[in-house]
């Protein structure tokens, strides 16, 4: 099946000069400098990922920040003297990880590599954050127990994805749309979001039987999950 690897990789080379010389990069967004619309809804959506950090994890384990992108969450975790550890497939991404924190002064490991690169059981808190939506759909089941495998029994993830609007037109587009376009590459490489998104029933069933639920929290833009390691 065609991966959305080049879809990052061109967004990372597009933007890398501003995501670094950005004065608060994890608030980094393409309208920051207008401080429009993406911003405030990344603004909100970290506001609340914060909160459910502060709530389930402790500084005193690492993190493991899984698709971590370009930094986002692993600055912000890293700010507040976490320990990280981010993996992402897309290197360009990985490099942004990297130069920011040595801008930043701070300390954290970033993998450009697939899960299984990691030891197993090696973290009791991990994020996923934004991430599983950019997942191929008959992809995910494999990929939650591939990240069961690096998280020790009684581990947490917090996961975040786009909450679907209950509308015909979001449903119709979700349903039939998405189910043909996560197999065709030129969706993949010019469209952040190719795959069908799930919903909560979706996500519960892909959990099964790695995680149970401790938590799950929706607002118009956004669902957010909290997970405990069978």
């Amino acid at each position: 099946m065609p991966r959305q690897i080049d879809y990052y990789n061109r967004f990372a080379k597009t933007y890398k000069s501003e995501i670094l010389n950005c004065p608060e990069p994890e608030f980094w967004t393409t309208d920051y400098s207008m401080k429009g619309r993406i911003y405030r809804e990344i603004s909100d959506r970290l506001s609340k990922q914060q909160e459910l950090i502060e709530k389930y994890f402790s500084p005193s384990a690492p993190v493991l920040d899984i698709g971590c992108g370009f930094g986002r969450q692993s600055l912000m975790l890293a700010k507040k003297g976490y320990s990280i550890t981010g993996i992402d497939t897309s290197e360009i991404f990985i490099e942004i990880c990297v130069e920011l924190f040595q801008k930043n002064n701070l300390r954290g490991e970033f993998i450009s590599g697939e899960l299984k690169d990691l030891s197993l059981n090696s973290f009791s808190q991990a994020i996923l954050f934004d991430v599983i939506e950019h997942i191929p759909d008959p992809q995910r089941k494999k990929f939650i127990r591939e990240i069961s495998l690096i998280i020790s029994t009684g581990g947490v993830l917090l996961m975040s994805l786009p909450h679907l609007k209950k509308r015909l037109r979001t449903f119709l587009n979700n349903s039939f749309r998405k189910n043909i376009t996560q197999y065709f590459t030129f969706f993949l490489k010019w469209e952040e979001h190719p795959y069908p998104i799930p919903g909560k029933n979706d996500v519960l069933r892909m959990i099964d039987p790695y995680f149970t639920l401790l938590e799950f929290e929706e607002n118009l833009l956004t669902d957010y999950y909290a997970l405990r390691r069978k």
